[in-house]
């Protein structure tokens, strides 16, 4: 990690945010006491012809999606509890928070609530692919499996195809988990996760160079994934290429423990957003590893949060200059400045950038900015 970036990851600690961190009621509750609407209430309801819900409805339906762009999921589901209390069982409603529940992790609350959303509205089977991932992750792989299949009757999509093959792969079933694996392929070649699922069936099955084309596939999709590498390393020893497949291994562990920071850090944000700090350290990692999509995604959580907050902008400003994208970077100075107001911090940032970039008048006025703020402090 350079010097800049830590400086400026530091200074993006400085932004002022400041919300409630105490744990949300919302999460002590469960969907098990949501009351239930009449018999057959909604079971014509259909999102494009249905309209808005009633007056009562409208200020949580309000909050709720006000929470969604922002992120923030406990919010968005003390939202979604409230309005299922003045509308009970609205379809919507029960699929969001379903949802809300299967990202924070709650894979048995998630299941409640999906079945549910399909018991008062069960035309709406194709929308619940979801609770096949909630079986499978509650390791129910036969419900899962059967679930999957249900709705696939309806449609085919890569998703419930990749679902119903790894269910099939953990009940033994490796030349139908295979089957499935290559239609999903098929249909979406860059799904990175099904090349590398066909790489360990492969591998497990002795078939060493038809393993090494999956992981590398995989591998070329997304580099910063670990597992590709974890499997590719173990293919080339398999196939005594002993040099390259410590290098493979070398690498795998250097993300690897990329990765388990950032699943500990993601974990945390997940019931708790607000903390600057935590998104300037995925910043950083993704920064440290060139993973631009990885930092690209880490600045677009922490802005949607609060998009007027400095250091965010900051962080995101120094990551650009470091990963050498002159286009991302202007866009950040552009941003940061429109916020930047009193900020002795942010003026100073954009003085250095500018100076950097020869923009010599701008330069100018970023400095002249720094120095009153600074001799007013």
């Amino acid at each position: 990690m350079t010097a800049l970036l830590a400086l400026l990851l530091s200074l993006s600690l400085q932004d002022g945010t400041s919300k409630s961190q105490e744990r949300a009621p919302v999460l002590d509750r469960s969907p098990l006491e949501w009351v239930r609407a009449e018999e057959g209430a909604w079971s014509g309801w259909d999102p494009v012809r249905s309209g808005p819900p009633t007056e009562a409805a409208r200020a949580p339906l309000r909050r709720a999606l006000e929470a969604v762009e922002r992120r923030d999921l406990t919010a968005a589901l003390d939202a979604w509890f409230a309005l299922l209390e003045v509308e009970p069982d609205y379809p919507p409603a029960l699929y969001q928070a379903g949802v809300v529940y299967f990202r924070l992790r709650r894979y048995s609350d998630a299941a409640l609530a999906f079945e549910r959303f399909l018991s008062v509205a069960p035309q709406r089977l194709p929308d619940t692919r979801a609770l096949g991932h909630c079986h499978y992750s509650l390791g129910r792989y036969e419900e899962a499996a059967a679930h999957y299949e249900r709705v696939l009757v309806l449609g085919e999509t890569p998703g419930l195809l990749f679902g119903l093959g790894l269910a099939r792969l953990r009940l033994g079933e490796e030349e139908s988990a295979q089957e499935h694996l290559e239609r999903v392929i098929e249909l979406n070649p860059a799904h990175q996760e099904a090349h590398t699922w066909l790489a360990q069936l492969h591998f497990d099955a002795g078939r060493a160079e038809e393993a090494r084309v999956s992981a590398d596939r995989a591998k070329g999709i997304d580099p910063f994934t670990p597992r590709p590498w974890f499997l590719l390393a173990r293919v080339l020893l398999e196939l005594g290429e002993d040099d390259e497949a410590d290098e493979a291994h070398s690498r795998f562990k250097s993300l690897e423990r990329t990765a388990q920071e950032v699943r500990t850090l993601k974990g945390r944000l997940l019931y708790k957003p607000y903390q600057p700090s935590l998104h300037a350290r995925l910043v950083e990692l993704h920064v440290a590893v060139r993973n631009v999509k990885g930092a690209r995604a880490a600045l677009s959580r922490w802005e949607a949060l609060d998009p007027l907050a400095i250091g965010s902008k900051l962080a995101g400003l120094a990551a650009w200059e470091l990963l050498k994208l002159p286009d991302q970077a202007e866009v950040a100075a552009a941003a940061l400045a429109e916020v930047a107001g009193d900020s002795v911090d942010a003026w100073a940032a954009l003085a250095r950038y500018y100076r950097l970039t020869r923009d010599r008048v701008r330069q100018v006025s970023a400095e002249q900015r720094w120095l009153e703020l600074s001799r007013a402090r």
